[in-house]
């Protein structure tokens, strides 16, 4: 549920921006699916976080309202220099970092780790 809930704004099909944000969403799904282990079982691969703790980072709330978001939430990819995931919970936007040449996407675990310590933090990277 809530990879329908995360929109993400991803740029035109084939373009060399979509694949790099084709990457880094493919890894954030794989991330979603080991924080959802915890819901099922209570040694989940991603310890304290849960599927609860990445809307809350990007909206502000673990769980959907009753009546629906007002703003749906997103998904934006951005150039960044590290991978740190920051969110503004004004517009219920997370904000991903793209790889490029010059800054490729870090190993599974390490980019996994950094998410981590996203999502279990109450500060969220606003910029």
């Amino acid at each position: 549920m809530l990879t329908h809930l995360l929109n993400p704004q991803f740029s035109a099909e084939g373009s060399n921006r979509r694949q790099r944000e084709n990457s880094t969403y493919t890894l954030f799904i794989k991330y979603m699916r080991e924080a959802a282990i915890l819901c099922i079982s209570s040694g989940g691969r991603r310890g304290a976080v849960n599927l609860g703790s990445i809307l809350r980072f990007a909206t502000g709330t673990e769980e959907e309202p009753a009546l629906g978001f007002a703003l749906q939430p997103s998904i934006q990819f951005m150039e960044s220099a590290n991978f740190l995931p920051t969110a503004n919970t004004c517009i219920n936007r997370m904000n991903l970092s793209l790889p490029d040449e010059s800054n490729p996407l870090p190993l599974q675990e390490e980019l996994f780790n950094l998410f981590d310590l996203a999502f279990c933090n109450t500060f969220f990277g606003l910029e």
